[in-house]
C-alpha cells in the first residue's frame, strides 16, 4: 500500500463552536405529489440570503443480486432528462416508514422480487444545494420470485445482466444515474469483484 508523502498533513476540522444557520422565514411557493418547494430566508453569520428548497421523504434504492452473479436493473422513461435510463430499482418513502422496509416494498413492487437478506451500504443525500431528499441504499440477495405490483403510471423493463457487464456499462457511458452507479461500486466488492481487479472498469 503506498504512503502518503511526509508533507501532507491530514486536515482535522474542529466546527464544535461552529453556530449553526438559522431559518428567519420559509415561504411554500410549490406543494406537489411528490415533493414541496419552499423560499427560504437563511442567516449564516453576518450574511443573509435566500435559498429554494425541494423538500421530499426521501427514497429507498435497492441493488438486487442473484446467485449467478447477475443484477437487476429497470429502465423506465425519465421526463427532466427526457430519454430512457437504466437505474436500480427505488422509490419514495410512504409517510413514517422506515427506509429498510420502503426497500423490500419497491423491491417486491417493481420487480416481484423478495429478498432473504437487505444490507445497506449507505445513505446519501442527491443534490443538496437544493433538494433535502436523502437515499438509503441495499443490496438485496437470497432472492424469491413474486409477482410485480405496478403503479398505473409504471412502465418499467426489468433487465438482468452480469455485475461486471453493469460496471462497464457505467465506463461507456450507458449508465448514467449516480444512485445505480454509487450502488454498482459500492456492491461490486460484495458479491464478488474487486476493485483492484486488472480487467475492473475506470470511472
Amino acid at each position: 500500500m503506498l504512503s502518503a508523502p511526509q508533507s501532507i498533513k491530514r486536515l482535522v476540522v474542529d466546527d464544535s463552536e461552529q453556530i449553526s444557520p438559522r431559518i428567519l422565514a420559509s415561504e411554500e411557493v410549490f406543494s406537489g405529489r411528490v415533493f414541496d418547494v419552499t423560499v427560504d430566508t437563511v442567516r449564516e453569520g453576518d450574511k443573509t440570503y435566500v435559498r429554494e428548497v425541494v423538500h421530499h421523504r426521501g427514497s429507498a434504492v435497492i441493488l438486487p443480486a442473484f446467485d449467478d452473479g447477475t443484477i437487476a436493473l429497470v429502465r423506465q422513461y425519465r421526463h427532466p432528462a427526457v430519454r430512457y435510463l437504466l437505474e436500480l430499482p427505488a422509490g419514495t418513502l410512504n409517510d413514517m416508514e422506515r427506509p429498510a422496509e420502503g426497500a423490500a416494498r419497491e423491491l417486491e413492487e417493481e420487480l416481484g422480487l423478495v429478498a432473504g437478506r437487505m444490507e445497506k451500504l449507505s445513505e446519501f443525500f442527491v443534490s443538496p444545494g437544493f433538494c433535502e431528499e436523502k437515499m438509503w441504499l441495499y443490496l438485496a440477495t437470497d432472492l424469491i420470485v413474486t409477482a410485480q405490483h405496478l403503479e398505473d403510471d409504471e412502465m418499467i423493463e426489468v433487465v438482468r445482466l452480469p455485475i461486471d457487464r453493469a460496471l462497464q456499462m457505467i465506463t461507456d457511458g450507458e449508465i448514467e444515474d449516480a444512485k445505480t452507479i454509487i450502488g454498482l461500486l459500492l456492491a461490486a466488492p460484495r458479491i464478488g469483484i474487486s476493485a483492484f481487479a486488472p480487467d475492473y472498469p475506470a470511472v
